[in-house]
């Protein structure tokens, strides 16, 4: 069986697509890509995942358009290899969520709930292949978070017999799993970290005209603004004891220039303010493991984080930990949760449910995902 990933984060760089073959449950990746968007769609998307600037017009037009991104991913992906539609037997699509609140306290009479854009039927229309999609709303219906999705995957593909292993995620948003060593699909322990590297790229964007801080250069030269930072600890979702979870409609665009306008950091030494909020992403992942976990001989950091040496670096001096990054253990960080999405989608094909109670609160296991089949397969029977 082969079969295509699609993920769109909250880091909003742009659809990572992964090509996988699967034979006897075991999961071969043949290739991976990553999309970028253009800023001014990356601007359009952000502007939509806050109450105050979305509008719904947008929203409408954004779910179909970033479905035909989806369509220019996988044309990219299956470019220059032996692959076409006909071989794919389906898509596994995370799509790009604008709005999580799964417990329903984010507006007036709100109902527990999750939102995910880049329409499923465009992609099954434009390719012909089976097209899964929305895989955090059934967790939600159950009564969980929605999230973290991933740990399923991380059980079958990196558990270990002799190892107390953490699966840190570090993307706009940061989570973690925790495996211990010989654990069952019930002992494991998985939640958001709080923000990732979602201030780190705002900022670094609007002081150095640069996506992100690569390999952490901005803060390593600069020094942490103590009023920024005890005030940026405050946070109270930090606090909160897992499961848990977050995403931009907390850490948002309209928060991040109420902090600018706030500090006044227009006027600051603009290395130190990407070395502040580095410090913080570092503090809040930090605090998770000195709090909540034990026992840990191992850390493996994938997503776009475990390319930011400093931040790592900053994590070890906390923590006094083993950390490496997912290149190091043999996984591919960039890759790691596009191909998630291939597991959760295969087990949704074959009936089998893919979200982790103890990890989401979901009362029930549940089957992940609408399926949306090839509009025009009857024309070939």
């Amino acid at each position: 069986m082969i079969a295509i990933g699609l993920m769109s984060g909250t880091s909003l760089d742009g659809v990572d697509a992964i090509l996988v073959e699967i034979e006897n449950d075991n999961y071969k990746v043949i290739k991976f890509i990553t999309k970028q968007y253009e800023q001014s769609f990356k601007k359009r998307i952000l502007r939509n995942l806050s109450d105050s600037t979305a509008k719904l017009s947008e929203i409408s037009s954004l779910n179909f358009e970033l479905g035909h991104k989806f369509v220019e991913a996988i044309d990219e992906l299956l470019k220059d290899t032996n692959y076409n539609y006909k071989d794919i037997d389906f898509v596994a699509s995370h799509g790009q969520t604008i709005w999580h609140d799964p417990k329903g306290v984010k507006c007036d009479n709100a109902f527990p709930s999750t939102l995910q854009i880049g329409e499923p039927s465009v992609i099954s229309y434009k390719t012909g292949i089976k097209t899964i999609s929305n895989f955090r709303t059934m967790d939600v219906a159950a009564g969980g978070e929605g999230a973290p999705l991933v740990p399923y995957s991380e059980y079958l593909l990196y558990k270990s017999d002799t190892q107390n292993i953490v699966l840190q995620n570090i993307g706009g948003i940061g989570n973690l799993t925790y495996l211990k060593k010989g654990c069952s699909l019930e002992d494991m322990f998985s939640f958001d970290t709080g923000p990732g590297n979602v201030f780190i790229d705002y900022f670094s964007n609007k002081y150095f005209n640069a996506p992100f801080d690569k390999d952490g250069m901005f803060a390593s030269k600069g020094k942490v603004i103590k009023e920024l930072f005890e005030y940026l600890k405050e946070d109270k979702f930090i606090y909160i004891k897992p499961p848990k979870s977050t995403g931009r409609e907390q850490y948002s665009v309209e928060y991040m220039e109420f902090l600018d306008n706030k500090f006044n950091l227009k006027d600051k030494v603009k290395e130190d303010i990407i070395c502040t909020f580095t410090e913080y992403t570092a503090y809040t992942i930090s605090y998770h493991y000195l709090n909540y976990l034990n026992d840990i001989d191992l850390v493996i950091v994938n997503g776009g984080g475990a390319h930011n040496k400093y931040l790592i670096n900053r994590i070890k001096e906390l923590t006094n930990l083993k950390i490496i990054t997912g290149e190091e253990y043999g996984i591919n960080s960039d890759s790691k949760e596009a191909l998630a999405f291939v597991v959760m989608g295969y087990e949704t094909l074959h009936g089998r449910p893919s979200n982790v109670c103890s990890v989401t609160g979901a009362k029930d296991y549940v089957i992940l995902g609408n399926i949306t089949l090839n509009p025009l397969q009857y024309k070939n029977e």
